[in-house]
């Protein structure tokens, strides 16, 4: 054979290898073979996996699994990638907070970190670094105990706008209206004043529902289910276009209306107006020499994500209070805030201050427990090999917490887990003793939530102001859903936001509602002075 046709032949053998090799690693390729020791659900196809058979409900397929096979830890493939799911407390425990240091990793995801987080990334979805550790604990030192004493002030002018907003609106208890964008307001206003000392007055304000809608859509790019491509690769480039398209726009949308507020936090500071806020305090810091990045990533972090667990937790405690089995809770909680303090008054001025109801500090647990505003936590990576019941795990895998099967283990909770009961929190007597950190919601373990004891002041205020304000009432017309799985609008998105509801909020005693809310505006003068 004449050398020509040789090279001819072997031009196309190698051409058929690279072929081969492309079509490899984009449709069959994946990071880990089997884990031995622990058990993988059957079936899933060569490409996606089990990707698709987790249908429009990741939390719940998973939960199903893990129930009909009796397997609290299994693994399965998202695409190219090996992922273990955590179905139960103890193995979450031991996997998130034992082996803390081995799990304190996060992967590197196509859309959420190369689209939308590729101008501005946050601190708590970033992989583990040198960089992400100094962010979080410039963080963690804006929530401290003493840090938190002084946004009390903040917190006192938001619950009391949210109930204001309430009981005019609602004319008096009169009118049933949706409490979403009340607390919304709230959430958001909260993360401004903490971020730039700024708020929004007024329920409509463009910016205000500007910033909500995008918060929303950054989210659902964090969602197992709605982002295909960031497992399987070649959809990056057939069929994944939509979704990229989307992830640039409102990544354009996000970082203009983040330069906008940081501008302003910079002038203030230029023209020695700066009130004490996170974004001042960032930019006037030379000890922990934050780059400009670090100042984006970690304002970015705190805006994008930071009121979605308050708003959402809080519009599904007030769904719960508005349905008939409410009824008693709201009796128990206002019993309990009664015996706690000597007037309605002091209850409400103090709300911001201390937590010093027992029964509103269980329903908060209660309602984070059962309602998790994440029903799948985004994914943990392994950080180091370790080895968990005689199984070696590698470093690189992918762990996901089912916070839905997770928080209603009824190993952990009892036989009445799947019942929304915040009186378990107080009953000492029933002999299911829950250890830190009692539920998943926040995550746990190194990666846990920085703001966890800030958001459950925040929390605690809210249902005790509204709670010693009003009586709740749900509507017939719309009456809220309190399933802990149906109550969830969209399950495709990452974040659980309860489906529309209206209730009527009914004064318990009009005269010192107003009186409530007229002490608290002279908190607000002082803030806008």
């Amino acid at each position: 054979m004449d050398p020509t046709t040789l090279l001819f032949q072997a031009t196309i053998l190698s051409g058929v290898c690279c072929i081969g090799v492309v079509v490899y690693l984009r449709y069959f390729y994946v990071d880990f073979g089997r884990i031995e020791g622990i058990p993988e659900i059957p079936g899933g196809s060569s490409v996606a996996g089990h990707l698709y058979m987790l249908g429009q409900d990741h939390a719940t397929t998973a939960e199903s699994w893990a129930i009909s096979n009796t397997w609290p830890v299994y693994q399965i493939r998202f695409g190219y990638r090996r992922a273990i799911i955590l179905n139960s407390f103890d193995a979450a425990r031991e996997w998130i907070v034992t082996k803390q240091t081995s799990t304190i990793d996060r992967p590197w995801l196509y859309t959420f970190h190369g689209v939308v987080s590729k101008t501005s990334a946050t601190i708590g979805t970033n992989p583990w670094d040198e960089r992400t550790k100094k962010q979080r604990r410039v963080v963690g030192s804006y929530t401290t105990a003493p840090a938190i004493r002084k946004l009390e002030p903040m917190l006192d002018v938001e619950t009391s706008q949210m109930i204001s907003g309430l009981y005019e609106d609602g004319k008096h208890g009169i009118r049933a209206i949706s409490p979403h964008i009340y607390q919304k307001r709230l959430a958001l206003n909260i993360i401004l004043m903490f971020c730039y000392s700024r708020r929004f007055a007024a329920i409509d304000d463009p910016l205000l529902l500007g910033i909500l809608s995008d918060a929303n859509t950054i989210s659902s790019f964090r969602s197992t289910n709605s982002n295909a491509q960031d497992y399987i690769p070649y959809l990056r480039h057939f069929g994944g276009g939509k979704r990229t398209v989307e992830a640039t726009e409102v990544r354009g949308r996000r970082d203009r209306w983040l330069a906008g507020l940081l501008e302003k936090a910079r002038d203030s500071v230029r023209l020695g107006k700066a009130k004490k806020c996170v974004a001042q305090g960032l930019l006037v810091d030379k000890e922990e020499g934050l780059t400009k990045q670090d100042i984006r990533t970690i304002l970015g972090g705190l805006m994008s994500g930071g009121f979605e667990t308050v708003f959402a937790t809080a519009i599904i405690g007030i769904a719960f209070l508005a349905s008939p089995a409410g009824e008693a809770a709201q009796k128990s909680a206002h019993a309990d805030i009664t015996s706690n303090y000597s007037t309605p008054q002091e209850a409400f001025e103090r709300a911001a201050l201390e937590e010093k109801s027992p029964y509103i500090a269980a329903f908060v647990r209660e309602v984070l427990r059962f309602y998790p505003p994440l029903h799948l936590l985004p994914p943990r990576q392994t950080y180091q090999e370790f080895e968990y019941h005689g199984s070696k795990i590698p470093k690189g895998v992918l762990v996901y917490m089912n916070a839905q099967a997770i928080n209603h283990d009824k190993d952990k909770y009892g036989p009445d887990a799947d019942q929304f009961r915040p009186e378990r929190w107080l009953d000492k007597e029933s002999g299911y003793e829950v250890p830190p950190p009692y539920h998943f919601s926040y995550g746990a373990g190194a990666r846990m939530c920085t703001a966890v004891n800030f958001s459950n002041r925040i929390l605690y205020a809210i249902f005790l102001r509204l709670i010693v304000s009003f009586e709740i009432i749900g509507s017939k017309e719309d009456p809220p859903e309190t399933h802990y799985i149906d109550y969830n609008r969209n399950t495709t998105a990452a974040s659980a936001i309860p489906k529309d509801f209206k209730a009527r909020f009914v004064p318990r005693d009009v005269g010192i509602l107003e009186e409530c809310l007229r002490k608290s505006q002279e908190t607000e003068v002082d803030l806008a002075g």
